[in-house]
């Protein structure tokens, strides 16, 4: 088990950590820790890659989320709802979002299998898997000039974004901004309906996704950190009937601003 509290393994961790975000855009370590009933584990583990970010309605002094599945679980908490999430980044409608999400799974999902389990992509993967094609080719050159509304009805506001970006100044196009919800609904504020153009692009980047992605298991105990411009991620399908205390639940906190770049 590797335990970021501990001062022997800190730099050996944030080491290995880094390495794997810069190549892969996430870290996945399926036994981070053996007592996840608490959030002191993650949120000790966001302080060593960076600065927190403070999500709204969180406590300043202990900004995280506990997920709470449920069958009458909102929209806008997508998280706690039965269906899979779909590919995507977080924060994805807000100008200034943070760099890393981190998730640790307090109590796995009844399903043992893939219930809850991650979803994840490297954008470069992505990207290239997308230039296999000359269609593919021209959408990424297209969406690396060209800004698409982002937005959710519920909340009533567009913004335009580009989806390809630039992960810091001088760096090849290898970001990315993605969330096919996000898309269609702000697409919807901003056109009075969903053009076949958005439709198709939000199809080709996740059957992309599809292509390159891999399931990781999400039991007790596991964390995943995604940096939201270099990777896409997901969970799927999750109970939300049975007991409540038998259902899936995570820690959820983020980092707004690394300690050092990539």
């Amino acid at each position: 088990m590797i335990h970021p509290r501990a001062n022997t393994i800190q730099p050996a961790w944030v080491r290995r950590v880094r390495d794997s975000l810069r190549v892969r855009g996430y870290y996945y370590e399926p036994g981070f820790c053996t007592d996840a009933g608490d959030a002191v584990s993650v949120l000790a583990a966001a302080k060593l890659l960076g600065h927190l970010y403070i999500p709204s309605g969180t406590n300043p002094n202990r900004p995280v989320i506990l997920t709470q599945p449920s069958s009458s679980a909102p929209d806008w908490r997508p998280f706690d709802r039965r269906a899979s999430i779909g590919w995507h980044n977080d924060f994805s409608t807000r100008p200034a979002r943070p760099v890393l999400s981190l998730s640790l799974i307090r109590r796995g999902d009844p399903d043992v299998q893939n219930g809850g389990a991650w979803r994840v992509a490297s954008v470069t993967d992505v990207l290239a898997e997308l230039r296999r094609s000359p269609e593919g080719w021209r959408l990424v050159s297209d969406l690396t000039r060209r800004a698409e509304p982002f937005g959710y009805r519920d909340a009533g506001g567009w913004r335009p974004f580009r989806l390809v970006i630039r992960v810091y100044e001088g760096a090849v196009n290898r970001g990315l901004r993605f969330y096919g919800r996000a898309l269609e609904e702000g697409a919807w504020l901003h056109f009075g309906r969903v053009p076949e153009r958005t439709s198709e692009l939000i199809a080709r980047i996740e059957e992309a996704a599809d292509s390159v992605g891999e399931v990781l298991r999400a039991s007790t105990g596991a964390l995943l950190i995604v940096d939201n411009r270099l990777s896409l991620h997901d969970r799927l399908r999750q109970q939300v009937d049975g007991p409540e205390s038998q259902r899936r639940q995570a820690w959820l906190c983020f980092v707004g601003r690394l300690h050092e770049p990539l």
